[in-house]
């Protein structure tokens, strides 16, 4: 087969659609930043959550977090649980609400936190539960919700890498008290930047817009900053773009700071800046409007090819946990397997076009330093286990036919030429 170029970013956004995006840009004058959002915020509860009390968007799915927390008044002195496999997103999102992020080990076949685990962390000092629906693969919500209200614990789930995943015919972010989605670069919908706070509690949602109505918007240039990232990053990612050009590009948007990355270097430490906690800019919104009015198609494909890897996994008995059961719908933009030598099957797949992630490389991604998250190396053995071996595939939904051929090829040729680092299920 011809070597191809398959990236796992931007999986949602199509040529067609950065293109789409640049006239959201040209005419953003024509629509208020408020009018942008109203419609995003609409349009979302029409597609995904009929039934939530409200729909809000910020600037990241971090500061979603952050807002919620700090709307339900928890803060210093308060505890957050959550999974001890995320990114360092999560719980900077509660540092920056003051609280302290405590966290729980997974389950290894679902990546998921336990459940026993989380009940017998349970204390009065906990004041929230943030349940993450790991990679797409629906947690166990309604237990964890049961025993959480008995206690007037805020549940949380997290669906920036599961959304339109359903349990029972029902999506995730619906089952708790609240639910964050992002819409960053690599989601499964992507704006290039953006969060989604969704919320299925009244009383939560009059705090949650009482303290939205302070809040300030991006800048026309930073929005409009953000969306050039997008578009150009985008082009940049595309099968036929070349290589050499686009590590030029990327050198270059970095280096003059137009392009940002998607965490500043201050959070890396705990510390947010001044503008972290904002309202979704208006170009931003239009921008997500696109992908929510096509978001059946997007999830649908997402989900397809994810079933397609999984199945040809299976077949080649490479251990992929997260796979999905029989009464569950499972969506992200990566699949999951376990290897024993990551650099090798990054480097083998990388030199034949295919772009492999670690997501996520260390149990807390990227492991910390700073105490202010509360992460004590060695404490979550099985998520520290999973971080040194895991790698993802891309099934986002930009993939054809032929990318998928390709990459269950690919997959097919290494665990031949490698058997010795296929962890076999």
């Amino acid at each position: 087969m011809h070597k191809r170029k398959i990236s796992l970013y931007f999986g949602s956004i199509t040529l067609r659609r950065s293109f789409q995006a640049i006239g959201v840009w040209l005419t953003a004058f024509l629509k208020s930043s408020t009018s942008q959002r109203n419609e995003l915020h609409q349009l979302i509860k029409e597609v995904y959550c009929p039934n939530s009390a409200g729909v809000f968007s910020f600037g990241s799915g971090r500061s979603s977090l952050t807002a919620c927390l700090k709307a339900a008044g928890i803060g210093p002195g308060d505890e957050v649980l959550l999974s001890a496999y995320t990114c360092l997103a999560v719980p900077t999102g509660v540092i920056a609400a003051g609280a302290k992020p405590v966290y729980i080990d997974i389950n290894p076949n679902t990546l998921n936190a336990e459940s026993q685990a989380i009940f017998t962390s349970l204390s009065p000092r906990v004041k929230a539960i943030v349940i993450q629906h790991t990679l797409g693969k629906p947690a166990q919500v309604n237990a964890i919700v049961e025993q959480a209200r008995e206690r007037g614990i805020l549940v949380i789930e997290d669906c920036a890498l599961s959304l339109g995943s359903k349990a029972n015919e029902q999506y995730v972010g619906t089952f708790a008290d609240a639910a964050i989605l992002s819409m960053e670069l690599s989601k499964t919908l992507s704006a290039g930047w953006g969060g989604i706070l969704i919320v299925n509690n009244q009383q939560l949602t009059k705090d949650v817009e009482q303290l939205y109505s302070t809040l300030n918007e991006p800048s026309w240039w930073s929005s409009t900053r953000d969306l050039w990232q997008t578009v150009i990053s985008t082009w940049c990612h595309h099968p036929s773009f070349p290589p050499l050009l686009e590590k030029y590009v990327f050198y270059a948007g970095f280096k003059s700071r137009f392009f940002r990355p998607s965490t500043p270097k201050p959070e890396f430490e705990g510390i947010v800046s001044s503008d972290f906690l904002v309202k979704m800019g208006g170009i931003q919104a239009g921008l997500a409007v696109l992908q929510w009015r096509d978001f059946f198609k997007i999830v649908s494909a997402c989900e397809q090819n994810a079933r397609t890897l999984r199945d040809a996994l299976s077949r080649l008995r490479f251990l992929a946990p997260g796979s999905p059961e029989s009464n569950e719908f499972s969506v992200a933009p990566r699949v999951s397997i376990l290897v024993t030598d990551r650099e090798l099957a990054i480097s083998y797949f990388r030199d034949r076009g295919i772009e492999l992630g670690m997501w996520f490389d260390g149990p807390l991604s990227p492991v910390p330093e700073n105490v202010v998250f509360n992460y004590q190396a060695g404490s979550y053995p099985i998520a520290e286990q999973i971080a040194k071996q895991v790698v993802n595939l891309p099934c986002h939904s930009r993939l054809t036919g032929n990318d998928l051929q390709y990459i269950t090829h690919l997959l097919e040729k290494f665990s031949h030429e490698h058997p010795g680092c296929v962890l076999e299920q």
